[in-house]
């Protein structure tokens, strides 16, 4: 504006000069301009240099501006042109001081496009790992931990933890930003005092920094939070956040965002327990009522307590970690409830079946399958109970798997049954002796249908003499050692 102001005034001045000159050439007697030739020449040559300087001037600011103009519509539309623009700054006068405020608001502009980006990065590696966590068969664990890593990373914290509170006892459900060579007791007894405190007086515990001092590596390093998961009065945990990646201590926005993930972590302790008991209810129903479909059946009572034992030492002698022992345990004991939906004039036929009496008893393993389909906790069991009659050659039922398809869990399950079945009265034949038993079973093995590993660690456990008789099955049949649920 000043530029501008200057170049008006000047040139506004100069035709008001030109007539002031023309004036006082005035001569009133004669009223003429008396005016030479070579005034008049001087004269026209004065303002048509002025103009000329006037032109250039203003076309020279005018084209400086259009230059700068273009220059901050590329940074915006385009890629700037960093020569351009470290020309134009270099400048002096308003276009240099232009410049240089447009160079400072684009820098912002590429910090924040920067941010965005990286908060973009950020949203899709957490869709990424919720994705992953509700593929997984509704875990909690997963959730769980899924929660504490993104409230971590977004209140840039250094360590992280969330514990589950039982009967006055602690238990650490997940850890972020804690040494693996920190044990969990350890954990849990270096935060103890607070996770006392908060059980007692259930409330929020806050301990700011207090300076630089040494930590041990591992243990929580002020500032700290720790705040109670409670919901209607009963506490589940604590969710506890230690030191700053930024900053000195928790800000009150901070302490707003930890209560409020707190009290919904609390909901979903309470509706995680809910569920599980509701399942762990209809799982002992289904038990019961697996129970009363062998009770149809003088020949197969206590049939599933059986075949859940041989099976379990099966996996033992395997070396089967526990957690498939468990399923091994729990798939027996229900692998047959879909017979429920058989027919008694079928099931318990003394004579040959008829094709559509054998097509109905080969779906007894798709109606239990479909009987356990609500149990979500349970549905490793679902596996092994739909396939314990397929054969590795592929001539099983129902759906004619062969061996890649059948999983080890399943191929124990399948010869437990087998051994039981061999090793009891049925309506169409006599209890097998231990020649006939073995001879079958290497026949069976020698066709491909079963798998002969499983088969040899079973003949170990049967010289060992480690099977129960029958008798003794009858007499102590039960509904015990059910598990609480299965991991996806």
């Amino acid at each position: 504006m000043r530029r501008f102001s200057v170049l008006y005034v000047g040139f506004a001045l100069l035709p008001l000069l030109f007539i002031f000159y023309l004036f006082t050439l005035y001569n009133d007697q004669n009223a003429i301009i008396e005016f030479s030739r070579d005034r008049f020449s001087l004269f026209a040559l004065l303002v048509g240099v002025t103009a000329l300087v006037g032109y250039l001037s203003l076309r020279a600011a005018l084209a400086r501006f259009i230059t700068f103009s273009e220059t901050v519509k590329k940074s915006v539309l385009e890629k700037i042109d960093s020569k351009v623009m470290l020309k134009l700054v270099d400048e002096e006068g308003e276009i240099g001081e232009l410049a240089k405020s447009f160079a400072q608001i684009i820098n912002r502009l590429d910090d924040n496009i920067q941010e965005l980006e990286e908060t973009k990065t950020t949203l899709q590696e957490l869709t990424k790992k919720v994705s992953s966590v509700l593929s997984s068969a509704e875990n909690f664990d997963s959730l769980v931990h899924l929660v504490l890593e993104t409230a971590v990373d977004a209140l840039g914290v250094k360590q992280g933890a969330l514990f589950s509170f039982d009967n006055d006892h602690y238990t650490l459900m997940s850890r972020v930003g804690i040494g693996d060579d920190v044990t969990d007791d350890r954990a849990i007894s270096s935060v103890k005092s607070y996770l006392d405190l908060i059980a007692k007086e259930n409330r929020v515990f806050v301990l700011p920094a207090m300076g630089k001092t040494e930590q041990p590596a591992g243990l929580f390093d002020p500032p700290l939070i720790c705040h109670s998961l409670t919901y209607r009065g009963t506490i589940w945990g604590a969710l506890l956040l230690s030191g700053k990646k930024h900053g000195d201590n928790f800000s009150e926005d901070d302490l707003g965002i930890v209560s409020n993930l707190s009290n919904q972590m609390a909901v979903s302790f309470e509706n995680a327990k809910l569920n599980a008991d509701a399942e762990q209810t209809y799982f002992e129903t289904m038990a019961a009522l697996a129970m009363a479909v062998e009770a149809r059946d003088p020949y197969s009572r206590g049939h599933s307590d059986r075949v859940g034992e041989y099976a379990q030492k099966i996996g033992s002698e395997m070396g089967l970690p526990e957690e498939s022992i468990k399923i091994l345990r729990d798939a027996s004991r229900l692998h047959d409830i879909g017979k429920i939906g058989i027919m008694d004039s079928v099931l318990v036929k003394a004579g040959t079946l008829s094709t559509d009496e054998r097509d109905l008893i080969n779906r007894h393993p798709i109606i239990g399958e479909t009987i356990l389909m609500p149990l979500k906790t349970f549905k490793l069991l679902l596996d092994p109970i739909r396939h314990h009659h397929e054969n590795l050659d592929g001539s099983g039922y129902p759906d004619g798997l062969r061996s890649d398809e059948l999983n080890l869990t399943t191929r124990i399950l399948s010869i437990a049954d087998r051994y039981d079945a061999m090793t009891t009265d049925r309506p169409y034949r006599k209890t097998m002796d231990s020649v006939l038993v073995r001879k079958n079973f290497d026949s069976l093995v020698a066709k491909g249908k079963i798998d002969g590993e499983v088969v040899s660690h079973l003949y170990r456990i049967i010289e060992k003499g480690d099977l129960r008789s029958q008798t003794e099955d009858l007499l102590t049949c039960s509904l015990s050692g059910i598990v609480q649920g299965y991991p996806p």
